[in-house]
């Protein structure tokens, strides 16, 4: 994963193949979305399972390590620069996104969440579930893009 850059930015491998991947996976949030929208909504709960399936996979091998190795040393630290404020926010976000993803698909796909704590409006979650996801995405761009400049 620490080879050499594919897409030509002096990036790693992995970090040119993470974020392919995490743009892959919100364009494959968007196919569900419009699954649900037909109302095929097997198609789109497994789809949207599976989205967040590879991306707790890619959280666990690529991003976390490499918040643990890269950045957080100098996060640790105290270091003020547009890399970490894009961390920063990137891994905020991001694990609020993820979090509440567990809980959408805990709640629409399982009985696990006891009722007081279900909600009823799953296009509200959903929707804003999606605009958080996307904002995360676009904070992992940055970060990617303010890394390699």
């Amino acid at each position: 994963m620490y080879g050499d850059s594919f897409l030509g930015r002096g990036a790693t491998f992995g970090a040119d193949l993470n974020l392919l991947v995490q743009i892959g996976l919100g364009l494959a949030l968007l196919v569900g979305m419009g699954l649900a929208r037909r109302g095929w909504y097997r198609a789109h709960g497994a789809c949207q399972a599976s989205v967040l399936a590879l991306t707790l996979l890619m959280t666990a091998i690529w991003m976390g390590p490499q918040l643990r190795d890269v950045y957080w040393p100098s996060l640790g630290r105290g270091v003020v620069n547009r890399v970490n404020l894009a961390v920063a926010a990137h891994v905020g976000l991001g694990s609020a996104a993820l979090l509440l993803a567990v809980y959408v698909v805990l709640v629409a796909g399982t009985r696990v969440i006891p009722a007081r704590f279900r909600f009823e409006n799953y296009k509200l979650w959903m929707r804003t579930l999606l605009a958080l996801w996307w904002i995360a995405i676009g904070l992992g761009g940055l970060t990617y893009w303010f890394t390699m400049n």
